[in-house]
């Protein structure tokens, strides 16, 4: 009974000349609101240069930054990934790694193709000399530098920097 009487009162709002006009403004939009397609934002690089550090040996963490630094490459921005700790070990000529399966690559082969996209890879030397590595040990294009290169790397303006 209740619900009838709720339709009933509610029928008889509606042909009140207020409640329809009240009605208007809330549901129907104002031409200044009319719908619009949705486009995203580009965002303006303001940075020169991509300095991504890696030093995470953990595949998931360190292969996102292998990732965004191949794709940063590709896009003809200028990457610089400087590696170290137990991440040196994803440099390295020899050894078994495994795929990082959002792009069906190793750290490896991203690296690589890094490289071929004209992206810098540096080694920080005091963890290879800790690991017994040389120059010799890691893939064509690594270069292994000192602490103090890294220092002014990090602090060369208009750098964007990145850690893994």
């Amino acid at each position: 009974m209740k619900n009838i009487l709720f339709i009933l009162l509610t029928l008889c709002a509606f042909h009140s000349s207020s409640f329809a006009k009240a009605f208007d403004l809330i549901v129907t939009p104002s031409h200044d609101e009319e719908p619009q397609e949705k486009t995203i934002q580009k965002l303006i690089l303001t940075g020169e240069r991509l300095l991504i550090m890696i030093s995470s040996e953990a595949l998931e963490k360190a292969g996102m930054g292998f990732a965004l630094g191949l794709s940063a490459a590709k896009k003809g921005i200028e990457v610089t990934y400087i590696i170290g700790a137990k991440a040196l070990t994803f440099a390295k000529q020899k050894g078994v790694q495994n795929t990082f399966i959002p792009i069906s690559m190793t750290p490896r082969q991203m690296l690589q193709k890094s490289i071929e996209n004209g992206a810098s890879i540096q080694i920080y030397d005091i963890y290879a000399k800790m690991q017994g590595l040389e120059q010799a040990d890691f893939i064509q294009g690594v270069k292994l530098i000192p602490s103090e290169e890294i220092i002014t790397k990090l602090y060369t303006k208009k750098s964007k920097i990145l850690s893994f």
